[in-house]
């Protein structure tokens, strides 16, 4: 897992070279109901940010090609990683 705030070069890299992967989006600080899960080619985290200019400023992002991973990441942050209802339909 590679966890990315403060870094949108490695961020965007990290969607190029993974493009099976997920991703776990959370609020910065982390709050339990802001921790959704995406895979890393969902157009909600990737191309232009919706809010903004960064990605990875008032969001982090958790990435890894384990989903389980990083749902066990988001029990650490004490919640629960919810599915993006655009990419997991």
């Amino acid at each position: 897992m590679e966890i990315f705030e403060d870094d949108d070069e490695g961020y965007l890299r990290w969607l190029r070279l993974h493009p099976n992967g997920y991703v776990l989006n959370y609020k910065r600080p982390p709050e339990v109901n802001v921790l959704k899960l995406h895979h890393s080619t969902c157009g909600d985290i990737t191309g232009t940010p919706h809010r903004g200019d960064l990605w990875t400023v008032a969001y982090g992002k958790a990435c890894s090609d384990d989903r389980r991973g990083l749902e066990r990441y988001a029990r650490q942050l004490g919640g629960s990683a919810l599915e993006c209802g655009n990419c997991f339909r």
